[in-house]
């Protein structure tokens, strides 16, 4: 067995989740190499502590399985993330609720949520002095806003939905977003004197520009959707399901390993999470923000993932779900989700 974590820019228990797939295959059947793509920021630390303590390989191996190599690609932004599902190049993608529900009516069902990741609450942050609530962008000048990719992210989603609810609208600040990675935003916030003047950012990109002092908060998802919600899913072609049914159950059931596990060690998660990404972080401040269930809980259950499937309907995007099991993958039907 051999794992690799390669920085390329281009759930349940195992048994439900066999289970729910009306399957079990045989492992000499099943793929030797497993895919995976995450972005960047702090809503990926439960791929890091997957890679790390080696759980995909420890349930495979329970399952009598030999461990599959694991690949870990590093993607920035849903749209990429959905074009690489799409091609076949990862067999797992980390993205946004609307990315995953724009995939899912893309590709008319072939593609659903294996698992939900993370809550957290996505911040509106600007460093314009001018800018103090969302109104306020109607009348700038030199201005954008960056999201990971525009009208897919769920950040840009999540904007829409802000301005189709106030000005009956959700095209009004268009105009505005552009796509661009965390990282690179964060420098243009911080550094003053870009085009680029707000940044609609995920942990820890959101702490660091307002502990700045430079960047102040416009407004948050949390605001805008009336409390806490699911922001990150990983998403899969119900083919790979189907063909590798013990495989997909090794992977989700690792995942939720990992959340049970980050919250019970929230120092050695801190500590994967700077050896993976590089973080020039505190590790306090990093501890003290997986500690915070305010600004971020791993969780695999649903939260008012509808909301964004109703608008995105509403607006043509996606066709109408009758539910939120219509886009993700049995194993999650239990859950008291939405």
């Amino acid at each position: 067995m051999t794992r690799s974590f390669e920085k390329k820019m281009i759930v349940g228990a195992a048994a439900g989740a066999l289970l729910a797939l009306g399957s079990v295959g045989t492992a000499s059947a099943e793929v030797d190499t497993v895919k995976m793509a995450q972005q960047f920021g702090l809503l990926y630390v439960p791929l890091h502590v997957v890679m790390e303590n080696g759980l995909i390989e420890k349930h495979s191996k329970a399952m009598g399985m030999k461990a599959p190599n694991i690949k870990m690609f590093k993607i920035s932004g849903g749209a990429n993330i959905n074009k690489a599902l799409l091609a076949g190049t990862i067999d797992f993608g980390a993205h946004g609720v609307g990315p995953m529900l724009k995939l899912w009516g893309k590709s008319k069902g072939r593609f659903k949520g294996a698992i939900t990741m993370a809550d957290m609450p996505l911040k509106l942050n600007s460093n314009d002095p001018n800018v103090k609530t969302v109104d306020d962008y109607l009348t700038v000048k030199d201005h954008k806003i960056a999201t990971p990719a525009a009208k897919v992210s769920i950040q840009a989603v999540t904007l829409q939905m802000f301005t189709a609810n106030k000005w009956n609208d959700p095209n009004k600040l268009d105009h505005l977003v552009v796509s661009m990675k965390h990282p690179i935003a964060l420098a243009a916030l911080l550094s003053g004197g870009q085009t680029v003047k707000s940044h609609f950012a995920t942990l820890p990109y959101s702490y660091q520009e307002l502990k700045s002092g430079k960047v102040h908060n416009v407004i948050t998802s949390y605001d805008i959707m009336g409390g806490q919600h699911s922001v990150l899913t990983m998403s899969v072609a119900d083919k790979f399901a189907q063909d590798n049914p013990k495989t997909y159950a090794a992977v989700t059931s690792a995942y939720t390993e990992a959340f049970a596990w980050i919250k019970a060690n929230p120092e050695a998660a801190a500590k994967i999470f700077i050896k993976y990404t590089k973080s020039k972080m505190d590790p306090a401040d990093v501890i003290a923000l997986l500690k915070d269930k305010s600004e971020i809980e791993f969780s695999e259950i649903p939260k008012h993932t509808m909301k964004y499937g109703n608008f995105l309907a509403g607006i043509g995007d996606i066709p109408q779900p009758k539910s939120w099991k219509d886009y993700y993958m049995p194993n999650n039907h239990g859950y008291n989700g939405s």
